[in-house]
Formats: structure tokens, C-alpha cells, sequence
């Protein structure tokens, strides 16, 4: 789906928006306390408020290009007093609206294939990523030509300045997924 507009996000948030993915490779991650986690492309949020839960004292800021899926993600998020550290706001993964090197941990869960110029947005993850941060990726396994998109992206990331620290196949909860976890070269 490349056209995201509010019908689409509001089927996306009736669907999948607190796919499994989203809880089961949180659960994964070894995260600490005292850190900046952005998420590019959150859709609802999902992601980030597993984190909240695991995260004491974090900050986490959620960036999707579609005012109506913040929207949503910002009804979802409000009303639950341990979700206060979270921040959403508009914005292009090619051109995301922080400052450099805020981030410890980025996430993309299931995005990546949505972004427009994915080169543009790896460089962009490397500004905002701290030295020693981690870059995060989800694919989901039923996505279309998931292996050989899989291949493209370990291509693109290492081109990119990436090394990938760890890449491991999840079937849990009924869904397959990949997880890459990525360091900067």
C-alpha cells in the first residue's frame, strides 16, 4: 500500500495496529533504562508503548508521514499514565523532524518497504542515531517477495554504513517475522 491517506489509516489501525510483530520483537530487545527510542513510521504507536512498558525513564518519539495515523496514535497513547514519554509527530522518513544524534534505539517495524527513497532515509537514521545506537527492523515474513526484499535491504544497509549485528527468523503468536538488529560501521 503506497497511497496512505486517512481511509488507509484508519483500516490500518482496525487491522493491524497492535500487530504481534509489534509486541513480540519489543519483548526481544535487551532495552535499557534512560533512553531516547524513535520510531520511524509508528503507525499507531503500538511499538513504542510496548516499550513504555519495558523502558523505565525513556523518552520515546514516534514519526509517521500521516496526520491521521498520529492522530490515532496519540487517542491510543493518551489516556494511559505510563505512556507519558511518548511524543508523536508528522513526518518523512527521508527527512525526519529531530535533532542529530538524540536517538539510542531506532525502530522501523514494518515501514522500511513504505518509504519513499529508503538510501535517504538510512542516512537520515544515521544522523539522528547516537554513537554506539542501535537501529531496529521488522519485516513481516508474509509480506510478497519477502526474501528477496529481505537480500535488498541487507544490500542497502551495508552500503549504507550499517553493520548488521543480528538477523534472526521469529514464528511466534502466529506470525513469522524477521528481525535485524544493525550497528553504525
Amino acid at each position: 500500500m503506497n497511497d496512505w491517506n486517512t481511509e488507509t489509516a484508519e483500516w490500518y489501525a482496525a487491522n493491524f495496529g497492535d500487530y504481534p510483530t509489534n509486541r513480540l520483537a519489543v519483548d526481544y530487545l535487551d532495552l535499557k533504562d534512560l533512553i531516547t527510542i524513535v520510531d520511524v513510521g509508528c503507525g499507531t504507536g503500538s511499538a513504542l508503548r510496548h516499550a513504555a512498558e519495558k523502558v523505565e525513564n525513556g523518552n520515546f518519539i514516534g514519526i509517521d508521514p500521516v496526520p491521521r495515523m498520529i492522530e490515532i496514535a496519540r487517542e491510543q497513547t493518551e489516556n494511559n499514565p505510563s505512556y507519558k514519554p511518548i511524543s508523536f509527530k508528522i513526518g518523512l522518513a527521508e527527512d525526519l523532524p529531530i535533532v542529530d544524534g538524540i536517538a539510542d534505539v531506532v525502530f522501523a517495524f514494518d515501514s522500511i518497504d513504505h518509504w519513499k527513497d529508503v538510501n535517504q532515509g538510512l542516512f537520515e537514521i544515521r544522523r539522528i542515531i547516537k554513537t554506539g545506537g542501535q537501529f531496529v527492523i521488522v519485516k513481516d515474513r508474509s509480506v510478497p517477495n519477502s526474501p528477496e526484499s529481505l537480500e535488498l535491504l541487507k544490500k542497502e544497509l551495508i552500503s549504507s554504513g550499517f553493520k548488521i549485528e543480528t538477523l534472526l527468523e521469529i514464528k511466534e503468536d502466529g506470525v513469522t517475522f524477521f528481525i535485524l538488529t544493525c550497528s553504525i560501521n
